[in-house]
């Protein structure tokens, strides 16, 4: 079983690739790539997408210099720190269950392929996936933060290959800035492209936002996500755990408005930096030819179906942002769903390198998980999310929130057509529990 998964999933990626354009042709000089990864950020906090009360006016000149995915998806996690799949996921180009396997890792990694063509490549910031794995993907290195969480100022950071971290002066996002800036601009001399990656710990809690990115929001009248209650609805069997726990249930509006406020003061403050980012660029003669990515490893609920955290099934917490820019894309939207792990392939195969045979496809319907007691199936505008303890299913074209439950009424799908497309997953992807 397997095998004929791998060989779907190689069918799949091949279609993939096929329908997009390569960017290397001949001796043309390779782009460099760097991808920015945010932290907890959900897929509706950038202005450009619509957002207009978030102030992210960096974002939105990606977003008008490249691809939006605005159905970009983290496929889920195996334990309630999710960003630890999601990373991995990312960097194996593997679907959930097989980069979270105890071989998941085993190369080549993203950096890896990129290195084998000749790339420079480069980290800094939050790294969840062992420190062997660290040193193993990538050259070298800036400031490090190994583990999970962390605060926001003066945080306990360590150099690439050292094992000793040390609280730093100055706050996280600011610092892996300036780490990665001082990177970028020992590369002007050099002819070999770069890979580098810079993992911000923004917009993750403690959500010590800047006072006046708090003030600023504090002042605005912020919509609450949909659907807002003070408690959940639903039992999805992970309620009891830190991220729910952050403000305990029932809530009141108020706790969510100074939680938003603070939330979105910390992107406003993450979007000033890649700013800095796109500046150091320009000022190198690089900016036109680097491809930039920029992704968050999960969304998070902060207040929608009751919930603050990201271990449900529902949209708020799967969906993530994915803005991709640089030589040879297009500016425009893309609205059919995609993996976040996809962005493997995709990198491959804007820098013209092609892709490891370890790397999956998408597959023929979406599919997500959480541990080993949630799962969920979206066909096409269609989804139906379970647990052990609830069943629900959703019209996301018409109700795109998720506020009305379609299970046990006379417009439910039939339930063997979800059955069908469970057991189609447990192949390609090789979900022991589906």
């Amino acid at each position: 079983m397997l095998s004929e998964a791998l060989k779907l999933s190689t069918l799949s990626r091949r279609a993939l690739m096929g329908a997009l354009p390569a960017v290397i042709t001949g001796q043309q000089k390779r782009p460099n790539v760097l991808i920015l990864y945010s932290d907890d950020q959900r897929a509706d906090t950038i202005g450009a997408w619509g957002k207009r009360f978030i102030d992210t006016p960096n974002l939105d000149q990606l977003v008008r210099r490249g691809v939006s995915f605005r159905n970009c998806y983290n496929q889920g996690g195996h334990q309630p720190a999710v960003c630890v799949a999601s990373r991995a996921m990312l960097m194996s180009g593997k679907s959930l269950w097989r980069a979270t396997a105890k071989d998941g890792l085993n190369g080549p990694l993203l950096p890896e392929r990129f290195a084998e063509a000749g790339y420079r490549t480069f980290f800094t910031g939050k790294w969840h996936n062992g420190a062997e794995t660290l040193n193993r993907a990538f050259q070298t290195g800036g400031l490090v933060h190994l583990g999970g969480m962390g605060p926001q100022i003066q945080p306990k950071l360590q150099n690439f290959g050292s094992s000793q971290a040390s609280q730093r002066d100055g706050r996280a996002t600011a610092l892996f800035t300036s780490s990665l800036e001082s990177y970028l601009k020992s590369t002007i001399n050099t002819q070999k492209p770069f890979f580098a990656y810079c993992a911000f710990t923004a917009p993750h809690d403690p959500r010590e936002s800047r006072p006046e990115d708090s003030k600023r929001y504090r002042s605005r009248e912020l919509p609450l996500p949909r659907p807002w209650f003070p408690s959940p609805q639903t039992d999805n069997g992970e309620l009891e755990i830190r991220d729910e726990m952050v403000i305990p249930a029932p809530r009141t509006r108020e706790q969510c408005h100074k939680e938003l406020a603070d939330y979105y003061g910390l992107i406003t403050e993450l979007d000033e930096n890649i700013g800095r980012i796109l500046k150091c660029l320009e000022d190198q003669s690089q900016l036109e030819n680097t491809i930039i990515v920029f992704a968050a490893d999960n969304g998070l609920a902060m207040g929608a179906h009751g919930l603050m955290g990201k271990q449900s099934m529902y949209e708020h917490s799967l969906k993530v942002p994915l803005i991709m820019a640089g030589p040879g894309i297009r500016t425009r939207t893309e609205t059919k769903p995609v993996y976040l792990f996809e962005v493997y392939s995709r990198l491959c195969q804007a820098a013209g390198l092609s892709v490891p045979g370890s790397v999956e496809g998408p597959g023929a319907q979406m599919y997500y998980g959480y541990r080993d007691i949630q799962r969920a199936v979206r066909i096409g505008n269609q989804k139906m999310a379970w647990s052990g303890k609830s069943i629900e299913q959703f019209n996301l074209s018409a109700d795109p929130y998720e506020e009305h439950n379609l299970w046990g009424t006379a417009r439910a799908w039939p339930e063997a057509q979800f059955l069908s497309a469970k057991a189609q997953a447990k192949i390609h992807f090789g979900d022991p529990q589906a």
